[in-house]
């Protein structure tokens, strides 16, 4: 399968748009957040989150909880770089709207995909009044990007320089990140970043077959 175009919310000239938003309802599990995996509908997605079981602090009578990914307007211009592709806003609320927090020490992992071929990209976070950037993994594709977030919010990729341009050999095919177990205490206390482990491995799986697939006589 060839990659989908990337789309956008402000489409250049030439350019589709029209990008999906994603909403998804769940029930508890056990009285705690359930795993969480949401994703928008583009091959590979354009934006995804991902949160173990029990992420999730929940104010008293919550049943439900909905996470919501929206391509928005930058709330803010960059002071340096420019914002590569849709600023998302990643959100999770219960039943009555209120926006949930996670709990200390625990992270969710937020995925954006770039437009098709933007290798040199970092993740920012909108912080209220302008953008910090974030610890970024690339996820082995060349326009792929990954952070564990401590908060949810406004997110993008910012690129600094002149832009990757887009590969001329055979598209990757799509693949969609899948939640990983629950975390386990390092050894130093701390908490194994399990998602960015499957996130870097799946990727390394599929660069592997990109490249094999390219080297193959037409």
């Amino acid at each position: 399968m060839i990659e989908d175009p990337y789309r956008y919310l402000q489409p250049p000239a030439g350019k589709p748009g029209n990008p999906t938003s994603v909403s998804d309802t769940l029930a508890l599990d056990q009285g705690v957040s359930p795993q969480l995996y949401s994703g928008t509908l583009e091959q590979p997605p354009q934006a995804q989150m991902i949160a173990d079981r029990d992420a999730f602090q929940l104010p008293a009578g919550t049943t439900s909880i909905k996470a919501t990914i929206q391509p928005i307007k930058p709330p803010a211009p960059v002071s340096e770089g420019r914002i590569s592709g849709n600023v998302y806003r990643f959100a999770v609320v219960n039943q009555a709207g209120v926006n949930l927090s996670l709990h200390s020490g625990t992270t969710i992992t937020v995925v954006l995909r770039a437009p098709n071929g933007v290798s040199n990209g970092t993740i920012i976070h909108f912080n209220g009044t302008g953008w910090d950037e974030v610890a970024t993994d690339n996820g082995g594709l060349p326009d792929l990007y990954a952070t564990n977030a401590t908060e949810l919010g406004d997110y993008a990729v910012l690129v600094s320089g002149a832009q990757t341009p887009e590969p001329s050999g055979p598209t990757p095919p799509p693949f969609s990140i899948t939640p990983s177990p629950a975390p386990t205490p390092g050894p130093t206390g701390g908490q194994v970043p399990w998602l960015v482990i499957g996130l870097v491995a799946a990727a390394i799986i599929v660069g592997v077959l990109w490249r094999t697939l390219g080297d193959r006589e037409p």
